[in-house]
């Protein structure tokens, strides 16, 4: 299991307390702050146990260090802190674990009061890798923006939620399955398994995608992801989709363990026969309180 966080706010909270900030004080963190949310990632154990080195980057001294560096990504503004995941080119699931693992450090920092923003898609990953002391055979996939968020919202970054779909969310029934892919989870067969799968509906992916999808089995959820192949060409140095599965299930596995649902990580492809041919089979959640029928879900 990942390391619990322990905030005194339940994570459902955390999760709708949770939103992109693009535009930041520009003061930065504390110190004891930005170290309480290195450690807590780093104590995070991943689905995959994939080796994750974690670092903050200081942008100010990246920029002091290189005169032509722009210092703003994309629509971010005034963030002078990044939380980053180096990975390990040879572990093949090593995408899934970073968005894991950072995604329970961010619930962990919108307990403190930190404000955060995942950029996958234009950043300096030279610079920034060099700033961690990047190693030979790692990798940078993405950066989340740490700080405290500007006073008053602009119409920009007003904007640019709107644009990016930040307050837009699929239906659960486009989601979750039970037993069929032409079989919607609904709430009223979920039962307590709901609060867990409403987590996972509300979590961040890139452009907004939602790409997970769910098939519950008893008491097995089997986690596949929506590959758009299209989305992915435009992104050529990040599988940010597979970052987005990482996340999606850190709020399943923490919301679930919250509500006395403890479980494991398993490879349990159920290989069903009307499985998408674009699905890509991750990882199974398999519940610690065994088979479960949906009479005592």
């Amino acid at each position: 299991m990942s390391a619990r966080i322990a905030s005194g706010q339940p994570i459902a909270e955390l999760v709708r307390q949770r939103r992109s900030c693009r535009s930041f004080d520009g003061l930065g963190l504390e110190p004891p702050v930005l170290a309480e949310v290195e450690e807590h990632a780093a104590g995070v154990k991943p689905p995959f146990g994939s080796r994750l080195r974690f670092g903050i980057i200081d942008n100010e001294r990246v920029r002091a260090e290189n005169l032509f560096s722009a210092g703003s990504y994309g629509m971010i503004k005034g963030a002078r802190f990044y939380l980053a995941a180096l990975v390990r080119r040879e572990e093949p699931r090593c995408w899934e674990d970073a968005g894991f693992a950072l995604e329970a450090a961010i619930l962990f920092a919108t307990g403190l009061g930190v404000a955060s923003c995942w950029i996958g898609g234009v950043f300096d990953r030279r610079r920034f890798g060099r700033a961690l002391g990047i190693r030979p055979g790692e990798q940078l996939p993405v950066v989340v923006a740490v700080g405290r968020p500007a006073g008053n919202k602009t119409l920009r970054d007003r904007l640019v939620r709107w644009g990016a779909g930040g307050d837009r969310r699929r239906a659960a029934a486009d989601l979750f399955f039970e037993g069929s892919w032409t079989v919607p989870l609904s709430a009223d067969r979920a039962k307590k398994w709901e609060p867990a799968l409403e987590c996972v509906r509300l979590a961040p992916s890139a452009s907004n995608k939602q790409p997970w999808r769910i098939l519950r089995a008893g008491g097995a959820f089997h986690f596949f992801l929506n590959r758009d192949k299209a989305y992915g060409a435009m992104m050529p140095l990040a599988d940010l989709q597979r970052i987005d599965m990482g996340i999606a299930m850190c709020h399943f596995e923490l919301s679930a363990a919250e509500l006395g649902m403890d479980g494991e990580w398993r490879d349990m492809n159920p290989r069903m026969p009307d499985t998408p041919k674009n699905f890509e089979y991750i990882m199974t959640f398999l519940s610690s309180l065994g088979t479960v029928s949906p009479a005592e879900s």
